[in-house]
């Protein structure tokens, strides 16, 4: 395994150890700041290895912006469920999926072009 691979694995568990903290929010586990921040341990990586290794790929300044708007997403769900609007909270978990889901693909796409090269 090369060090490209274990990047890119590093960062697909990050990212799905923030939608599980996400997730989390719905059963009333409390709220992260520094989590949902750019001190969190994916904003840390995209800051550091991203940045370092990664900087001229397209698929890299797709994934950073694309986590700002998850935590954006994040950020809103709380508010959501805080001021007690738990239906529209978990209507919101569901726009975050999709996103998710838009990460990963996109993650596959750069870990797909970069181990062929």
């Amino acid at each position: 395994m090369d060090i490209s691979q274990i990047d890119f694995q590093q960062l697909r568990v990050k990212h799905i150890y923030f939608k599980t903290k996400v997730r989390a929010l719905l059963y009333g586990v409390g709220f992260d700041e520094q989590f949902f921040s750019d001190k969190s341990p994916l904003s840390v990586w995209f800051d550091t290895t991203g940045k370092q290794r990664y900087a001229g790929s397209p698929e890299i300044i797709q994934l950073a912006r694309l986590h700002q708007e998850l935590i954006f997403s994040a950020r809103a769900l709380h508010r959501q469920y805080s001021n007690g609007e738990i239906e529209q909270a978990h209507e919101a978990f569901k726009s975050i999926n999709q996103q998710s889901e838009r990460f990963l693909s996109i993650l596959d796409q750069m870990e797909q072009r970069l181990t062929l090269t």
